[in-house]
């Protein structure tokens, strides 16, 4: 019995350390874990896709070759959505109905969603990437996280993980590789038919009237190992799920993947997804806001680390993430927002790299402040600022800024004493670098 029970006991261990490391990083207090999302897979596809580097092929390759040997334990382990779900399923405690295998609507989903990636829109990976959906949940900032919560979590009750196995493009890809692999559950000759481990199943990949396990689907808990009272199920090596009558359904599977790719590739071609956009202010290295808006998932990681907390979701989650300098002012000692992305829409930058990336500029108004109006010393913005673009005459008043020396990190519009602010910072076309 303690044999049959310790993959689960295992997986379930591995799952809530990696879940409380999440839990932390997402709360702030952990930024220097967040190089571990680099890791996660629907990141390191993005980042595969749009900016190919070794890295991320290397990450790809990885959980390619983890899941051709022991199938979709990503999603029992290392997926925080996934985990999530797990947890709200055990609290609710309610039994599972049994699920549908939705193979063409998966198979569609993700077709699409990847074809639209590869066309350069991420609009797809915006709204069902599994690790940027947790991480507008976990960092609680918008109306739209809680929206995601309370969708995923009515899912979770009602049928565990059906996200993962009909509407999750990442899930969608593995589990071809799972299927494909050199490994698989099986239920062997001594089953009793006692239905235990199909209605413990989180991905319903269990039909026991047939005597088969869809390895696809099946997401690695264990649950079915431990459950079985004579110790039916096994995982064999060396097999995959393609010597039985499913090679047919996997056929179809893929061939509707492919008919999604083209869809989606074109679907990208049209300019439909190319929405008008205000200007924005972006964090250091994000560019310009069209290839921002292409790279960034929202997932908040940038915005929960900041230290000045001025990095905030897109009204309603409904894009990327942008800057609020009215909050505060980009931090001149830190890069961690470009040091912790995991989609590489903000690429690695050095601190001193950073401290030349032009995010804004600075634009100075002297009907508003105090030093003209008042004649009252002040001085302020000038002391504030890091790079020496404001500066004082020999009576105290501040002169024009110095654009080619301005970075629009908002220290003098946050040291302005003026209301309104005499002093202020607006968005730029394009990042650029100052000399």
């Amino acid at each position: 019995m303690k044999h049959r029970k310790l993959p689960k006991r295992l997986r379930i261990g591995a799952g809530i350390l990696f879940f409380l490391v999440t839990a932390l990083t997402f709360s702030g207090t952990a930024a220097g874990c967040a190089l571990l999302f680099k890791a996660q897979a629907g990141p390191a596809l993005m980042r595969a896709i749009g900016n190919p580097s070794l890295g991320a092929a290397a990450v790809c390759l990885a959980l390619v070759l983890v899941t051709l040997l022991f199938g979709r334990i990503y999603c029992a382990v290392f997926c925080p959505l996934g985990l999530l779900q797990d947890i709200v399923a055990f609290l609710s405690r309610r039994k599972a109905k049994k699920v549908r295998d939705f193979h063409i609507l998966r198979s569609a989903v993700a077709g699409i969603v990847l074809g639209l990636l590869f066309g350069g829109v991420n609009a797809g990976f915006l709204a069902l990437d599994p690790y940027s959906n947790f991480g507008r949940i976990a960092g609680a900032f918008t109306v739209a996280g809680a929206a995601v919560f309370v969708v995923i979590a009515a899912l979770a009750v009602w049928k565990k993980r059906i996200f993962c196995t009909a509407l999750c493009p990442v899930g969608t890809v593995l589990g071809l590789f799972a299927k494909a692999g050199f490994s698989r559950l099986i239920i062997g000759e001594k089953c009793l038919k006692c239905g235990k481990c199909e209605k413990l199943c989180p991905a319903g990949c269990i039909d026991v009237s047939r005597g088969v396990i869809d390895n696809g689907r099946c997401v690695r808990c264990f649950d079915c190992l431990a459950a079985c009272p004579v110790n039916s199920i096994s995982l064999e090596i060396g097999k995959n799920d393609l010597a039985d009558g499913s090679r047919r359904r996997f056929l179809i599977s893929g061939g509707i993947l492919l008919a999604g790719l083209a869809a989606g590739a074109a679907a990208a071609r049209t300019g439909l997804f190319e929405a008008a956009r205000k200007l924005k202010i972006l964090p250091p290295g994000a560019g310009d806001p069209g290839r921002f808006t292409k790279k960034c998932t929202a997932c908040l990681l940038c915005a929960v680390n900041c230290p000045s907390k001025i990095i905030v979701p897109a009204k309603y989650g409904a894009g990327p993430v942008e800057l609020d300098l009215s909050r505060g002012s980009c931090n001149w000692d830190c890069a961690r927002c470009s040091r912790i992305c995991p989609t590489g829409a903000l690429p690695f930058l050095s601190l001193a790299e950073k401290r030349k990336i032009k995010i804004a500029e600075a634009n100075f108004d002297p009907r508003k402040c105090i030093a003209f109006q008042e004649g009252t010393p002040c001085g302020r913005c000038a002391k504030a600022c890091p790079t020496g673009a404001v500066v004082l005459r020999k009576n105290g008043t501040p002169r024009p800024v110095k654009t080619d020396l301005c970075v629009g990190c908002g220290a003098c519009q946050e040291a302005c004493p003026a209301a309104p602010k005499a002093i202020t910072v607006h968005a730029v076309e394009k990042q650029s670098r100052i000399d």
